[in-house]
């Protein structure tokens, strides 16, 4: 989660990372994105946008997306992770989720929340649908290729590490993740998402202040 209009794509743009050209909007959520694309997922900035309706049933959703894009002062979690199953996994998953369906979805389609509606601290984790998941390895279009041409020269995610500030609660949602062997997962003074690119130059980009993240390729 960002400011509006994300003016800390500045930060990626300056480590080598290009963002994709499109401006997603988000009906019915009251939410805008831009992306910055790789061969097996995206990096997403996300903020609440005035311009973009919002459905009544949804309101209560995008007073939390303001919370949270207001993170540095209210204290909420500004980190969203999303999972996709393994292609031959089973529909059935093995934890408890709970689903988001929006306007701006395909019919049908449904966002299974792992962070409790109630916990507000922990980051946002959810597993994907199948038909808006990133497929592996995937170049689907010229358009998609073109945004993956990172000028810092790597393309692909090979590791997480998220860092979450200590809190009472024991029932962390984003265990979840070490469990299934997806991310690292610690605490720290402060919020921080680090990825990895490949790692095989050895370089690190430290894109705070602007963003809680650490880029290394």
């Amino acid at each position: 989660m960002v400011a509006p209009g994300a003016p800390e794509r500045a930060a990626l743009e300056r480590a080598g990372l290009k963002i994709a050209s499109a401006v997603n909007r988000h009906d019915g959520q009251g939410t805008a994105s831009v992306t910055v694309e790789f061969e097996n997922g995206f990096l997403e900035l996300l903020w609440p946008d005035a311009s973009v309706p919002v459905s009544p049933e949804r309101e209560e959703g995008a007073r939390k997306f303001r919370q949270k894009s207001a993170w540095r002062t209210t204290g909420w979690s500004p980190v969203g992770i999303g999972i996709r199953r393994a292609p031959n996994g089973p529909d059935k998953l093995p934890f408890a989720t709970w689903p988001i369906r929006t306007d701006w979805m395909p019919p049908g389609a449904a966002i299974e929340m792992v962070t409790p509606k109630a916990d507000l601290l922990a980051p946002s984790i959810f597993v994907v649908p199948r038909v808006m998941a990133v497929a592996e390895g995937s170049q689907a279009d010229a358009e998609r290729a073109k945004a993956i041409d990172h000028p810092l020269g790597a393309h692909r995610l090979t590791a997480l590490r998220l860092v979450e500030p200590p809190r009472d609660d024991p029932d962390d949602p984003a265990q979840l993740l070490a469990r299934l062997g997806l991310a690292k997962v610690e605490r720290g003074k402060e919020w921080l998402v680090e990825i990895t690119l490949g790692g095989r130059k050895g370089q690190v980009r430290d894109l705070r202040p602007e963003l809680p993240l650490v880029v290394r390729y």
